[in-house]
């Protein structure tokens, strides 16, 4: 679900939407599908991160990056400890809690706050790029910081080895986006804005 929602933001709707508008409207294709780019690959992707990690930061960590289960229902519990001491392998204490479970605890909170601080940086980006796409004239600029964003996220996804078939798409996207926002850039600036 989540590699289909990001091609269709970030290849699919931009396409249609840039398609239609020139069909209609005419004007130089560079700067009309950089900004279709801009609303879409931008604006609406962003926005939708921002609310998906505000929301459920869990399905960042796991979903998108992989990440183990960082939250309490993964700690040992009772159970688990009084079987690691009857097979010689565990403390003695018979408890599951304490210093183990009390740091994954804290590792899962601090990574949701993480994730969450993200997702507002995310929303705040993606306002920025939807809201300008809609003024004229600020369209691409406004949306420039996002696509800068998106483009760094996908070079540093580039080095990472063994990425889930999510995190793949995130990578190919991000770049996509970059390099049609700043080419829409471009254009609109070697035509005087």
């Amino acid at each position: 679900m989540y590699a289909l929602l990001v091609i269709l933001q970030t290849v699919v709707l931009p396409l249609i939407f840039g398609g239609v508008h020139l069909g209609v409207a005419g004007g130089n294709p560079a700067i009309v599908f950089g900004i279709w780019f801009a609303f879409w690959g931008v604006g609406i992707r962003l926005i939708v991160a921002g609310i998906s990690q505000l929301t459920n930061p869990r399905r960042t960590t796991q979903t998108i990056l992989g990440a183990a289960h960082d939250d309490a229902e993964d700690a040992p519990d009772d159970d688990d400890a009084a079987v690691r001491d009857e097979t010689g392998t565990g403390t003695g204490t018979g408890t599951g809690t304490g210093a183990a479970t009390d740091t994954m605890m804290k590792t899962g909170a601090a990574t949701a706050q993480v994730v969450q601080e993200l997702g507002l940086a995310n929303l705040s980006l993606g306002v920025v790029a939807l809201v300008s796409s809609l003024v004229p004239g600020w369209g691409l600029i406004g949306a420039l910081p996002g696509a800068i964003y998106l483009g760094l996220a996908g070079l540093r996804h580039l080095a990472k080895r063994g990425k889930s078939t999510n995190e793949l798409v995130a990578t190919w996207t991000d770049l996509l986006v970059f390099l049609l926002v700043v080419g829409g850039v471009v254009a609109a600036g070697l035509r005087g804005w």
